[in-house]
């Protein structure tokens, strides 16, 4: 599995406008390696709490015509405060970036992800109890 460490930067509110805030990441610190994508991942705040589920975007913003972009939406977690930073482990690449015709079927797309990434996740975790 990768790791990594990015700053937290500002971003341009859209994932909260769609009713999925993320935490926009420093892109100087996504490694090389990885590719562009949708990915199910464990993140840590700040570096010092426990992981939490979350989605990691990491790529080109087709449906924005935007600039590309490493975001972090924490699954089921509602942040109090901006992070300084997020400590990131990859679990499993979810599906390559896309275009979609509207935010409307970006954000239903946004849902399938969040779902694909919890049972990801959830299944890493009963394999790794065993």
């Amino acid at each position: 599995m990768l790791t990594f460490s990015a700053t937290a930067i500002p971003g341009s509110g859209r994932g909260k406008a769609l009713g999925m805030p993320t935490v926009n990441l420093d892109l100087e610190a996504v490694p090389a390696e990885l590719e562009e994508g949708i990915y199910a991942c464990m993140a840590r705040i700040n570096d010092n709490t426990l992981p939490h589920e979350a989605v990691m975007h990491y790529g080109k913003r087709p449906v924005f015509k935007d600039t590309p972009s490493c975001e972090i939406h924490f699954l089921d977690t509602d942040l109090q405060s901006d992070p300084q930073s997020v400590s990131v482990t990859v679990v499993e690449k979810i599906r390559d970036v896309q275009d979609f015709a509207s935010a409307e079927e970006l954000k239903a797309q946004m849902n399938k992800d969040c779902d694909a990434a919890r049972a990801i996740l959830q299944r890493r975790a009963t394999s790794n109890q065993g």
